[in-house]
């Protein structure tokens, strides 16, 4: 079996770092897997960049052409959007590599045209990491609910009209997309949920797919001496945060921390207690929240970052709206326990009171709870980062996950029957022990 995979970037952030993992574990499966990618920085000769010069010159303008029409509405800063109108020469390169399978990651900053899809003329596999598939433009929708009849009118816009550019949009959408032989894999149980309600994708056959990641490399280090490589206090309880732009994405729920940390801040618990911030430098305005915080900017290296996770005693996901929670499954790899809002993909990820702590959505205060929950663990010889782990190898190690596609591509092409129903995965807070 052969796979093209098309993803804008092979190592740029945590969607495309995931889709690069999963292509390497489908080839340690034996799976003739490629991936052709918009921005390619890796070495990997499975990795290929677009075939003419002038398409690779072009793929570092797209992003910024593809946004000029929305320049002239007054758009707010609640996610990033792309429009997908550019043209591009995609029907070629699919006839070059002839795949089986057609396999489509995040497509974002205008590197696949949505009318595109039609024209691939194979069976289709879409991951889908965020909401973009299912609006006119934006990637996130910040509460908004007009994708499910057709958006217009849209808040990120300020604008009234019905008839404006995310109407268009999910318009065409509409129609390029009907009839595709395709095949939906979201991340999470929130996102199949967002497929159900959306007119654009509900009617395709769909199965909830986690991320993966190598738990080889995101494996535990025992914290005194991964604290030592970081140069962290050995004495400290460190409580970590992190995500691209962490300090500076809404999304991402920084202002939230901040108050819960405050909240305990203002407990005897804060005197030893140490923030840790990746992803991002401190900001300008940065409160006093009454614990010591340390900014160690953006961690490009994977076995930095695993070392960094098993420095902490919790790591907190706090974001406001989340597909599925990368940070949340590499901490736990590495045997931290976690704590995030119970919203999102996280439902799918974290057990309450059992590898971690979903806080009620948008509670500072129990989310401030969480975290003691997690720091007073270690107190009373409970483990939950050791059942965090065991909760990563079972279900989010990457090869687990490749061999779920691999069934998956099989389905696509008719080989083997399709599930009665989608797979849901799904974990609510509630009762657990204590």
């Amino acid at each position: 079996m052969r796979v093209l995979h098309f993803s804008t970037f092979d190592n740029d952030g945590g969607a495309a770092r995931g889709s690069l993992w999963l292509h390497r574990a489908l080839r340690a499966e034996g799976i003739d897997s490629l991936m052709m990618v918009g921005r390619k920085k890796s070495d990997d000769a499975s990795i290929l960049p677009l075939p003419h010069l002038a398409d690779r010159l072009a793929a570092k303008l797209r992003g910024r052409l593809d946004a000029a029409p929305l320049l002239r509405y007054d758009k707010t800063d609640d996610a990033f959007w792309t429009l997908g109108w550019l043209p591009a020469r995609i029907s070629h390169i699919v006839e070059e590599v002839d795949p089986d399978v057609v396999h489509l990651h995040w497509i974002g900053a205008g590197f696949l045209p949505i009318d595109a899809l039609k024209r691939i003329g194979r069976p289709l596999v879409w991951t889908l990491r965020d909401m973009w598939p299912l609006t006119g433009g934006c990637h996130y929708t910040a509460g908004c609910e007009r994708y499910r009849q057709g958006c217009g009118a849209c808040p990120q816009l300020g604008s009234a009209r019905e008839t404006d550019i995310s109407r268009k949009l999910w318009q065409r959408k509409e129609r390029s997309w009907a009839g595709l032989n395709l095949h939906l894999a979201p991340i999470s149980g929130w996102l199949a949920d967002c497929v159900q309600a959306s007119p654009l994708l509900r009617d395709f056959p769909r199965e909830i797919v986690p991320n993966g990641l190598d738990a080889g490399k995101f494996r535990p280090t025992e914290k005194r001496l991964a604290r030592r490589a970081w140069g962290l206090p050995a004495d400290k309880r460190i409580v970590l945060y992190g995500a691209v732009n962490a300090t500076q994405d809404r999304r991402k729920g920084f202002p939230e921390l901040l108050t819960a940390l405050d909240r305990f801040g203002k407990t005897d618990k804060a005197r030893d207690t140490l923030l840790v911030v990746f992803g991002d430098l401190e900001p300008a305005d940065m409160p006093d929240i009454g614990i010591e915080t340390r900014y160690v900017g953006y961690v490009g290296d994977d076995d930095r970052l695993a070392l960094l996770y098993s420095c902490a005693d919790v790591a907190v996901m706090p974001s406001l709206q989340e597909a599925f929670g990368k940070t949340l499954i590499e901490a736990m790899a590495c045997g931290t326990p976690v704590v995030a809002f119970a919203s999102g993909g996280p439902l799918d990820i974290v057990d309450h009171r059992h590898n971690g702590y979903l806080a009620e959505a948008f509670s500072p205060d129990d989310l401030a709870a969480g975290i003691a929950w997690c720091l007073e663990r270690r107190n009373i010889g409970d483990d939950p980062g050791a059942r965090a782990r065991a909760k990563v190898e079972a279900e989010f190690d990457i090869q687990v996950v490749a061999r779920r596609y691999a069934a998956l591509y099989e389905r696509s092409m008719g080989r083997i029957d399709e599930p009665s129903r989608p797979v849901h995965g799904r974990r609510r807070r509630g009762a657990a022990a204590e």
